[in-house]
């Protein structure tokens, strides 16, 4: 009966996957130290051990979460997913021992083969696990039993994608019709046991442990009287009404004001991870300060000595949702810029609502060399810190270039803006139209992850080092 709640068999599969990496572990330890001494009386492979726990922990929860249950994935799906987790896996624990200066003191051979036979064992538990419930799912006392609720020409084509996408564990095993008295008849030998008159004493003769109600917006129906009724006698109601199926991104049911509501948005970012998003934001900007306050003693001076005019440079900005900001960086162009740039639009290289030409004459020689290197941006982190932007995130638009903004354009202040993005690691030298950018950014917002802001900072920290796409 418990293994009827997907979040029941998630965890499962969660606590196999442990169970694989500390047999994996010990397997290892074996082999390299043959018994001289038990891994339990050194307190570095036992904070290890720990450590990697909580390190899979995260990955399965943000991660491993996001993808289809183990009966809906092919034995090659469950293979990819089981080498994804222990790639990071590896990958987050071996940075963490460089971190902390710790690799001298732990067998690489012990690690390797923790992380090479975990991958094998999880993997073989994961089959077993997903064969068990394929053979749990011939019992049909044993799985979810559901009643669909609907109109006689909706009937077969939502038997047909229940069957496709509710996996093995979940079945119709009987129908309503509630436009036409169709009881004794049935739907790909199915049962329709009831109408709009007596659905509620369909439970008297029929097992079902959920029901499933799908009709067209407008429809008349007492959806409370139905509703209720299923709800005292115990019975789950799944209800989807033709409007919840607007293709939007994201919907989801939650409380607003006092109200039950359905939010439809085109991305609704996981609390949790903007969380931890927002601990590494608050983390690099500290670092980030630090490498700034060093680089200030040393162009500070070069950018008064070169060019009459404040070291800092602040800008009005647009940021998430249309909340107006001052951006900090280190001033790059001479004090008469923003006068000269309207006779300089005719040699903008951008199409769209930017403006970038090669060799603008407006930055001073010193700027030249703090844009290639990404110095000029440095302040910004002070931005991030107060929580005006993001390490990762879109371009931060100018007003008027926000002013010019079509509808869809807005989408990309859905998120906050970063000082990096797809756009700065996807050679923005290269980028010479504007909507190309917009696409850049909606299918980072589209795609959000924290390992995608991973991937984009490790691009960043590749492109600074040799220039590539700097300006």
């Amino acid at each position: 009966m418990l293994l009827r709640s997907s979040q029941i068999r998630r965890t499962v599969v969660l606590f196999l996957d442990i169970i694989g990496i500390l047999i994996a572990f010990i397997i290892s330890w074996h082999m390299r130290f043959q018994g001289q001494y038990m891994w339990m009386e050194n307190d570095l492979y036992i904070s290890s051990l720990i450590l990697i726990a909580l390190f899979y922990l995260i990955i399965f929860v943000f991660i491993d979460n996001k993808r289809p249950s183990v009966v809906r994935q092919s034995p090659f799906e469950l293979f990819v997913s089981v080498a994804s987790n222990q790639l990071i896996l590896m990958a987050a624990y071996v940075s963490y021992l460089f971190a902390m200066q710790l690799g001298d003191m732990v067998s690489r051979y012990v690690i390797g083969f923790t992380f090479l036979f975990a991958f094998v064992f999880d993997y073989i538990l994961r089959i077993i696990f997903r064969a068990l419930l394929i053979g749990y799912s011939r019992d049909g006392e044993r799985i979810n039993n559901v009643m669909l609720v609907t109109l006689s020409y909706l009937a077969k084509d939502i038997i047909a994608e229940f069957e496709k996408n509710q996996g093995y564990l979940m079945r119709i095993s009987c129908i309503t019709i509630l436009d036409k008295d169709m009881v004794g008849r049935n739907y790909n030998g199915i049962p329709v046991v009831g109408n709009e008159d007596n659905f509620l004493d369909t439970h008297r003769q029929n097992v079902y442990d959920e029901v499933f109600v799908n009709i067209p917006y407008g429809y008349e129906l007492k959806l409370k009287k139905l509703i209720m009724g299923f709800e005292q006698m115990g019975v789950t109601v799944n209800l989807n009404i033709e409007i919840f199926n607007i293709d939007a991104r994201e919907k989801r049911i939650r409380s607003f004001a006092g109200y039950q509501v359905v939010s439809f948005a085109a991305a609704i970012l996981d609390p949790g991870s903007l969380f931890i998003k927002r601990l590494f934001d608050i983390l690099g900007s500290l670092v980030g300060l630090i490498i700034c306050a060093v680089s200030l003693l040393i162009f500070g001076p070069l950018i008064k000595i070169t060019s009459p005019g404040p070291v800092f440079f602040s800008q009005t900005r647009v940021g998430i949702n249309g909340r107006r900001f001052k951006i900090y960086k280190l001033r790059t162009m001479y004090q008469d810029a923003e006068e000269r740039k309207a006779e300089l639009m005719e040699q903008n290289e951008m199409q769209g609502l930017m403006f970038k030409i090669k060799d603008d004459p407006r930055i001073t020689p010193v700027g030249k060399f703090l844009r290639k290197t990404s110095i000029d941006e440095l302040p910004q982190f002070l931005n991030v810190l107060l929580g005006d932007m993001s390490l990762v995130g879109t371009r931060p638009p100018t007003e008027d270039e926000y002013e010019q903004y079509r509808t869809y354009h807005m989408r990309r202040l859905s998120i906050k803006p970063g000082i990096t993005g797809m756009w700065q690691v996807s050679g923005r030298n290269e980028v010479k139209n504007f909507e190309d950018v917009v696409k850049l950014d909606l299918y980072y917002i589209d795609n959000w992850s924290l390992l995608l802001d991973f991937r984009l900072l490790i691009k960043t920290v590749w492109i600074v080092i040799f220039g590539r796409g700097a300006s």
